[in-house]
């Protein structure tokens, strides 16, 4: 071979190889950057949902967080396959009950709620209402303290309530379930709570799934009085309560009150002492 093709060849080998490292360096670069996969929930090793996988249409919210306010922002809980929840035996009877509990806002939540009562079996007394709290949070601001904060919470209502409540630390044994989340997308409006709840077809809830944000759609932390008051009212939510109309009462939808109101109270007994299901 003459000295020339010689020189040649080692030219485009040499300048092979350094094509061949720029890629795998960048290849390397990318790796080193590319987002981490979700946190995992304590317990059952499923992968924590980001905020935007939700799937809610809006929020508990502290009064001080932001100043607009959506139409979206008054749907923090949602009842799943509500369309085949079974009409009340008899819905006259049901309706007349409500109307003369003055002290709920027991026709607030009909309302709200096109006409459906949703509540935990009567069972739960004997056999417990089991609640799973998320205590281990990747989240930033996340802390340890607001595990029993979520507990506290809902003992907050066990006193009117004809069900025990168990606190279990494995979530796949658990009907009720608590996790931390960033926060929500600005999209969703202030939302910084959200309850879904499963039923079956005579309006039983089955399970209740709670997301808590720690910071609000502009990233800011909540004040942990205001979280303690949004984890109240999404609890409220978990036990079948829906919204009221009174400001007072914990279950208005906009955060008013940190503290659980007579109404609210009254409301909680009056639920657990009607049938579930349709009375329109």
């Amino acid at each position: 071979m003459r000295r020339a093709d010689s020189f040649l060849v080692v030219v485009v080998g040499a300048l092979a190889v350094f094509v061949g490292s720029r890629v795998v360096a960048r290849r390397a670069t990318l790796t080193v950057h590319a987002p981490a996969r979700a946190d995992r929930i304590e317990g059952d090793g499923a992968e924590r949902a980001s905020a935007g996988a939700s799937g809610a249409a809006g929020m508990s919210r502290p009064r001080n967080s932001e100043s607009a306010r959506t139409a979206s922002d008054l749907h923090d809980v949602h009842t799943l396959r509500r369309d085949a929840i079974a009409r009340v035996a008899n819905p006259e009877l049901v309706r007349q009950q409500i109307a003369a509990a003055t002290d709920s806002y027991m026709t607030d939540m009909l309302a709200a709620d096109s006409g459906l009562l949703v509540r935990w079996p009567d069972d739960r007394r004997e056999k417990g209402l089991r609640i799973w709290v998320q205590s281990l949070s990747g989240v930033r601001d996340w802390d340890t303290r607001y595990t029993q904060m979520a507990r506290d919470a809902f003992a907050d209502w066990s006193a009117d309530l004809p069900a025990r409540l168990d606190f279990v630390l494995d979530s796949t044994s658990s009907d009720i379930r608590v996790v931390w989340i960033d926060r929500f997308p600005p999209e969703q409006g202030r939302r910084v709570g959200n309850t879904n709840r499963d039923n079956d077809q005579n309006g039983w809830i089955v399970s209740a799934n709670i997301s808590i944000a720690v910071h609000d759609s502009l990233g800011r932390v909540i004040d942990p009085v205001n979280l303690t008051g949004i984890m109240r009212h999404e609890a409220g939510h978990a036990l079948g309560l829906g919204h009221s109309n009174d400001s007072t009462t914990k279950m208005f939808p906009v955060e008013m009150t940190n503290a659980i109101a007579a109404a609210d109270r009254a409301t909680l007994r009056l639920l657990y002492r009607l049938p579930p299901g349709s009375v329109r």
